[in-house]
């Protein structure tokens, strides 16, 4: 349960509950397929739910991070493969406005549902030939590849003078080879799948220096894309708690564990678990939705967020993905042999929340970062 009354609803976050009840229909869908099906895929992307925070000028809702997380964590409590796709699919247009306008419009002007999705670098290089690059490699974690329409291929771009940078090479999703590799339990239906490609040519402007994504504050929020991933798998590991919170209270009405004589309902143990798994949820959902709210003011009073404001958005993203995590465990852990079986929303909670925090937005690291510079040694202008 949300108890916030005082946050009005508005049209997106309407749109993202009202998806709620498909998406959920479609869960065992999305675990044995490994992807959002079609056509779910397709209405979610024709709603407008991919384009969050795609600028105005291109179509997008462009909305403040606030309603953003909000409509990230309603669709991640329904599944959290959905959650992550449309929270993965849309950081990506936060960059929208500071690529060439050629290659956003070519992207999202020619189609207002374009969903471009990454994947993580090999040893992979574009070389430049007479302004056009020249791409070959191998990428993995390619989350939402399956209804992307562009791929964002991560490599060294060398100039003809052989001077490289790190950047990234958006090409149609066509143009490269779709491989398998996502043999996964957790976050399976995100069909982050692994793709290659061997001299492909890529049409100058769609080779990108990287710094356009990383430092790069997006129109809609005045943050870069590494707080904004952060801050989005945030919201999708409350969505996927709050789905195991509801499901152990859904669960105990009726169980009678093994070899006892009462129901889970009449358990001292299970009200404590229960109680303390959700003031830890509500403690780490307000938190970032605090910040997310002070982080908006800042960008419409100064432009964009502060330094002591993103250094705590981003304490805020790493304890909402890890309490969440814990919250998860705790539910599992009281949910007893009823949890182990795959076709148990509370073990597709458990599984799904671990993926979320074993990748890179969630490691413990960012506690010493934020710390650093809470204390002092480090400028808190550098985190984020």
């Amino acid at each position: 349960m949300r108890v916030e009354s005082r946050r009005a609803t508005f049209p997106e976050l309407n749109l993202a509950r009202g998806f709620f009840e498909r998406i959920r229909a479609s869960g065992r869908d999305i675990a044995e397929h490994g992807e959002l099906p079609p056509k779910l895929a397709s209405e979610l992307k024709q709603a407008g739910l991919f384009r969050l925070l795609l600028p105005s000028t291109l179509g997008g809702s462009q909305l403040p991070l606030p309603k953003y997380l909000r409509c990230i964590e309603a669709i991640a409590e329904a599944d959290g493969s959905a959650g992550w796709c449309v929270g993965q699919g849309g950081v990506f247009c936060n960059g929208a406005d500071g690529l060439p306008a050629t290659v956003a419009q070519n992207i999202w002007g020619e189609n207002p549902d374009a969903v471009v999705a990454t994947g993580t670098p090999g040893n992979n290089v574009a070389v430049d030939r007479d302004g056009t690059y020249i791409l070959s490699g191998h990428w993995r974690f390619a989350s939402g590849c399956m209804h992307a329409d562009w791929l964002g291929a991560m490599a060294d771009l060398t100039d003809e003078r052989g001077q490289s940078q790190f950047g990234m090479c958006i090409v149609p999703k066509e143009s490269v080879d779709l491989g398998g590799g996502w043999n996964v339990t957790g976050l399976h239906g995100t069909g982050s799948r692994e793709y290659r490609t061997d001299n492909l040519e890529v049409p100058e402007g769609h080779a990108v220096p990287i710094a356009v994504f990383r430092s790069h504050c997006g129109e809609a929020t005045g943050l870069p894309n590494g707080l904004l991933f952060a801050s989005t798998f945030g919201a999708v590991g409350l969505g996927i708690a709050r789905h195991a919170i509801d499901a152990l209270i859904d669960l105990a009405q009726d169980k009678v564990p093994a070899f006892g004589n009462r129901k889970l309902l009449d358990d001292e143990m299970v009200y404590v678990g229960l109680a303390q798994s959700e003031a830890r949820w509500q403690g780490a959902r307000a938190f970032l939705l605090e910040m997310a709210e002070e982080s908006e003011y800042q960008r419409g009073k100064n432009g964009q967020p502060d330094g002591p404001v993103r250094t705590r958005l981003r304490l805020a993203a790493t304890s909402a993905m890890r309490t969440s995590g814990e919250v998860v465990d705790k539910i599992y852990e009281l949910s007893g042999s009823d949890g182990i079986f795959d076709d148990h929303p509370i073990y597709r909670c458990f599984q799904d929340i671990h993926a979320v925090i074993q990748q890179i937005q969630a490691r413990p690291a960012h506690y010493r970062s934020v710390g650093r510079a809470l204390i002092g040694v480090d400028s808190e202008d550098m985190v984020g």
